[in-house]
């Protein structure tokens, strides 16, 4: 019994997925209240943010030099679904990712306005 359960084990993380090449940009980014944050914070958090966006492009990159491998490497026996298969899975991974990133910029984009709206009304002009 022990020895089927660890087959199985086996079998089953062989057929896992590895994404070992292209890692997933880090996406723990701290948005700041904006009721509360300093400018400091918000600026922070927008470059933050924006390096995100740079080390998504990054990893769009690397999915696609990956995606491109592994079907290369499947010569000529590779199908056309089988393509579109693999193609179809970095898609949906690099996808995971924008969708991430656009929940944070959402999200600061809600506190920016918070933050603004705590700030005095600019002066009128003097003459």
């Amino acid at each position: 019994m022990n020895a089927l359960l660890s087959l199985s084990l086996v079998a089953a993380l062989a057929a896992a997925p590895v994404y070992a090449d292209c890692p997933a940009p880090n996406d723990a980014i701290k948005i700041p209240d904006g009721a509360t944050a300093t400018k400091d914070q918000m600026l922070a958090a927008q470059h933050a943010i924006k390096d995100a966006d740079a080390a998504i492009a990054t990893f769009a990159d690397c999915l696609r030099a990956e995606q491109d491998a592994k079907i290369a490497a499947g010569g000529d026996k590779m199908t056309d679904a089988d393509k579109l298969k693999i193609s179809a899975e970095y898609v949906n991974r690099q996808n995971v990712e924008v969708e991430k990133l656009q929940k944070l910029a959402d999200q600061f984009n809600v506190e920016l306005r918070a933050y603004k709206a705590k700030l005095p009304p600019p002066s009128p002009p003097q003459q």
